[in-house]
């Protein structure tokens, strides 16, 4: 798993804002989880300046229970070699 970021707080529109700490950006439509390993959501913006920028993920159900500053991970992908 590779660390996203930490929970900020949800936004008006129900979706999970997260103060992102990773060097790179993920990709748009990346599966976030929790420390144990349960799908949250999935990122659908990034969002603010480019030395501090913030996820917005998109919640899979509605009631989802976040810890303010709890840590959001990502799911290593790669990339498939075409043939």
């Amino acid at each position: 798993m590779i660390r996203l970021g930490y929970f900020i707080h949800w936004t008006p529109s129900k979706k999970i804002l997260v103060k992102m700490t990773m060097k790179k950006l993920p990709r748009l439509g990346v599966r976030v989880i929790n420390s144990s390993g349960r799908v949250v959501g999935k990122v659908v913006d990034v969002i603010g300046p480019v030395k501090s920028p913030y996820a917005v993920v998109k919640p899979v159900r509605r009631n989802i229970d976040l810890k303010t500053y709890e840590e959001l991970y990502i799911k290593p992908y790669f990339r498939r070699e075409r043939k």
